[in-house]
């Protein structure tokens, strides 16, 4: 159990980025790394360089990238990179000016009837933590609200355009929205609320009004915005360098303001204690530690937790790890094989009919096989 009563115990370090975090630790670290960045780059020769520019893409901190190069004497870099990577950034921050506008009609809509809503990570993350529109990318735009709004919301969204083209994905054009009733996409992993019970009306209770895209959202108390930002990271199994980013970035600018006493209280009440950890092990990559007087380490669960977390800390995370470490969590051997079953064959995802859902595992199965080999494939790669 972890005893961590007060935010002065714990200290948050900006020290050295590892070297297993390579040139991507040192461009999306929140410390500036510059001199031991401009020495790294000036060893690559051209080629190299066009690799680096594959391996920042594949982690999506091209717009951490450009923010880094750009503190560096002009001499002392590829006039090319540092072209590539201000188009990059340029681009982003232009799709997240039209991205903004529409999550801005969405909420201004929901605020005209009175339906509270919870803007979870995306463009709430750039921000509060980033600050600057071409320096984080995102996909969607995840919506939390709470389960009796669940109808009005889709009935708002389908009146301005949105068509659902699954259980809680609306699309229109360009803009995709994923509504959440709960924090962890439990309706499509029931096992998850099971195992890490984070309740959604407690967040909604905690949360204060303010603003996102300029437009009125609820805003999350930065010790639930960190919890499930770890658990995000490890649901997604550390599979890119931003979503470590979003982690590190979001401790080292709340340092003064978390209340680790009350973070921890909550994770251990939904039984993600290990799983902050593990994200919290995870951004050392990119210099941000965290240390406690009183923080006594957690058990971990033996050999398979400390391989996979030394994948992790390498940079090559095995593919499917978070279903695993989340499974070690599990208090009960018959939890952990639920959560297992649910997370490679979630119910949702399966046919009707046992001789259906017989003929469908050898091709489910198949796509797991294929989808870890082409994860395994292209990290390789870069």
């Amino acid at each position: 159990m972890l005893g961590v009563t007060s935010r002065e115990m714990v200290r948050v370090g900006d020290g050295m980025v590892p070297q297993a975090a390579g040139l991507p630790g040192l461009l999306a670290a929140p410390v500036p790394q510059d001199e031991a960045l401009q020495v790294a780059l000036a060893s690559l020769s051209p080629a190299a360089l066009r690799c680096l520019l594959d391996r920042i893409a594949f982690h999506r901190i091209d717009g951490l990238a450009q923010r880094a190069v750009s503190r560096l004497p002009r001499e002392s870099l590829d006039p090319w990179l540092r072209l590539a990577l201000k188009r990059r950034a340029q681009r982003f921050a232009a799709a997240t000016l039209s991205q903004a506008l529409a999550l801005a009609e969405i909420l201004e809509a929901l605020k005209r009837v009175s339906i509270p809503v919870v803007v979870m990570r995306g463009l709430r993350t750039l921000e509060a933590v980033y600050g600057d529109p071409g320096l984080r990318p995102f996909e969607d735009h995840d919506l939390l609200v709470l389960p009796e709004d669940r109808d009005a919301v889709r009935a708002a969204l389908v009146r301005q355009g949105y068509e659902e083209k699954a259980w809680g994905l609306f699309r229109r054009g360009g803009v995709l929205v994923d509504l959440h009733i709960d924090p962890l996409g439990a309706h499509r992993r029931p096992s998850r609320e099971a195992l890490f019970p984070v309740h959604v009306r407690s967040l909604f209770a905690r949360a204060t009004p303010g603003m996102v895209a300029g437009a009125p959202s609820l805003l999350l108390e930065p010790e639930d915005d960190l919890l499930l930002l770890a658990v995000h990271l490890v649901k997604h199994s550390f599979d890119r360098l931003v979503r470590i980013a979003d982690v590190a970035h979001f401790v080292y600018q709340t340092r003064g303001v978390l209340d680790w006493g009350r973070l921890f209280r909550r994770a251990e009440d939904c039984g993600a204690v290990r799983v902050v950890g593990w994200a919290l092990q995870a951004a050392a990559l990119l210099g941000v530690s965290v240390r406690a007087v009183d923080l006594p380490a957690v058990e971990d669960d033996g050999r398979l937790e400390r391989y996979l977390m030394s994948r992790v800390l390498d940079l090559r995370p095995l593919p499917y790890t978070g279903e695993a470490l989340m499974a070690l969590a599990a208090p009960t051997l018959r939890t952990r094989l639920l959560f297992i079953l649910d997370a490679f064959w979630p119910a949702g995802e399966q046919p009707e009919g046992a001789w259906r859902r017989t003929g469908a595992l050898p091709r489910r199965v198949l796509d797991l096989v294929k989808g870890g080999a082409t994860q395994i494939a292209e990290r390789r790669r870069m």
